[in-house]
């Protein structure tokens, strides 16, 4: 299993413009949206949407843009995860009920499906598999809405609190763009990890080892890694950086594809935008010393 770690890089408010919350606890000194709907998507597990404290939970929703697109898994930490006393003490969400939507001239929310699921009260990324929903028109996106139907009991408060959300969107296949690449061993240059020749491969120095993609025309979601052949290093622990945010996967060792995801500041999967910076932290070791790559892939979720 593929072991995630995402680290918070601080980015501006606006960033976060496309999440909105039926209602949200009031707030004065850190700031007045510190637990509005952006805390339940920036990628900080120690921050919180928080409902306040008279309402009754049931019936509150979450609310975010999406691009034209077909909604595929929905995500969750479930509960504030700052530590365990505040997981116990707040109301955990147990069920809730997922609608999609696309939006007429005046921004009407125009209903295109829903679907519900439900969450395990445990403090840790649970990602549920739904019906696919599309969520726009013929042109544009639309919106997706959270909204509680169902909690687990606080121990001291009454008032629900959810710290991460993410949408994970259908990909698609697209031929990625490498713009930059830590320098090539002999003639493995970094082509050969894009021709989709299973036969090449790219070898490089394993100190240092790393290289950038562009994103532009398509939200990037997945990098997918082949590994080369096993005289040679592997790519054991990958660190991906977009938009000021990094995540890190640790990969197996094992001569398939390999998918690590790309981190986002949207809510849902393909949220960068930019150039994603790639870099190999760590390897599976072989007899030769220098990393191998036989081909690097690119997943998507939406069109620019």
């Amino acid at each position: 299993m593929r072991n995630i770690h995402l680290v918070l890089l601080f980015v501006p408010a606006a960033a976060y413009a496309g999440a909105t919350a039926s209602a949200f606890r009031a707030e004065h000194r850190r700031g007045a949206n510190f637990y509005n709907a952006p805390s339940a998507i920036d990628g900080n597990p120690t921050t919180a949407w928080v409902v306040p404290g008279e309402s009754a939970n049931r019936g509150e929703w979450i609310m975010l843009d999406l691009p034209k697109c077909t909604v595929d898994k929905v995500g969750m930490i479930v509960g504030w995860t700052f530590d365990k006393e505040h997981f116990q003490d707040y109301p955990r969400l147990k069920k809730a009920k997922i609608e999609v939507f696309a939006l007429d001239d005046a921004q009407n929310l125009l209903p295109r499906g829903s679907a519900v699921a439900e969450f395990a009260d445990k403090p840790e990324w649970q990602v549920v598999d739904i019906a696919d929903l599309p969520v726009g028109d013929d042109l544009f996106g639309g919106k997706i809405r959270f909204t509680v139907v169902d909690v687990y009991g606080g121990r001291d408060f009454p008032n629900l609190a959810l710290s991460e959300l993410r949408v994970y969107l259908k990909e698609f296949d697209v031929g990625p763009k490498i713009t930059q690449s830590s320098d090539a061993v002999g003639t493995n240059t970094i082509d050969l990890a894009t021709d989709e020749n299973p036969k090449t491969f790219w070898v490089t120095e394993t100190d240092g080892a790393g290289f950038t993609l562009d994103t532009s025309g398509y939200g990037v979601s997945t990098i997918g890694i082949v590994p080369g052949p096993k005289t040679h290093h592997r790519v054991k622990t990958v660190e991906i950086t977009a938009n000021d945010r990094t995540l890190t996967t640790t990969l197996p060792d094992a001569q398939t594809i390999q998918w690590a995801e790309v981190p986002t500041i949207t809510g849902y999967t393909g949220g960068a935008f930019g150039d994603i910076q790639i870099r190999i932290l760590d390897t599976w070791p072989g007899t030769d010393a220098r990393l191998a790559i036989t081909e690097i892939k690119a997943r998507a979720t939406s069109f620019e």
